[in-house]
């Protein structure tokens, strides 16, 4: 019986999507911690949930994370097209399936990253990531659009 328990454990540990671990020390370098949260992000479920978000927080700051939750909270209306329509880590209604992360700008302690997406049905579109660092790791604080608004200012419509 323990054996079966084992094995019923294992199957499921190596079958279970990879979440990111809260408690692992994030990557050294802002560049580096873009780069691993759009290798997550871009291989798992995009759309812009309570459980994608879950899923992304150990990427995320504090602050961001506790907008995105205030957003979840406030009533929509069926009738109306939300503030944020797809995809806000890639500001696209058509996943991409690839990404590259390009330059790295560093001043007063707050990072700027900048990220171009492409796929088959993806424009080459960039955004511009801020990070902050929290307790030694660098984290998403706001995704800056090309096209307009930052996802920031669109958690708070």
């Amino acid at each position: 019986m323990f054996r079966l328990i084992s094995l019923v454990v294992v199957s499921l540990l190596l079958t279970a999507p990879a979440v990111a671990d809260e408690d692992r020390s994030l990557t050294a370098t802002p560049g580096d911690s873009v780069q691993s949260f759009y290798a997550f992000h871009v291989t798992y479920d995009m759309g812009f949930s309570e459980e994608a978000v879950s899923q992304r927080k150990a990427w995320l700051s504090p602050h961001l994370l506790s907008l995105c939750r205030k957003y979840f909270l406030r009533p929509s209306s069926p009738d109306e097209v939300p503030p944020i329509d797809g995809d806000p880590f890639t500001d696209s209604q058509e996943y991409p399936t690839a990404f590259q992360v390009g330059k790295v700008r560093l001043s007063g302690g707050i990072a700027t990253v900048a990220v171009s997406f492409s796929g088959p049905e993806a424009q080459k579109e960039s955004v511009h990531v801020v990070l902050f660092p929290v307790k030694g790791a660098w984290l998403i604080h706001d995704v800056r659009y090309v096209s307009g608004p930052s996802f920031r200012t669109l958690l708070a419509r």
